[in-house]
């Protein structure tokens, strides 16, 4: 599978075995491998697809 962790800027795990990312603006939907859904505000920063890790810059 090509599950991702999303990690904030500060280095804090967000969620784990993320599969769907909806953006839509700075609203993000992050979904996991069981369906389980969080919402942030912020913008993806960086993508590292080797490491399967997304980094989030977290509005305040």
């Amino acid at each position: 599978m090509c599950e991702s962790t999303v990690y904030s800027t500060d280095g804090d795990k967000i969620m784990e075995d993320a599969l769907f990312i909806k953006i839509d603006g700075e609203n993000i939907g992050l979904t996991d491998i069981l369906g389980t859904r969080k919402d942030i505000t912020g913008t993806i920063v960086e993508i590292d697809l080797d490491k399967h890790a997304i980094y989030v810059k977290l509005s305040e």
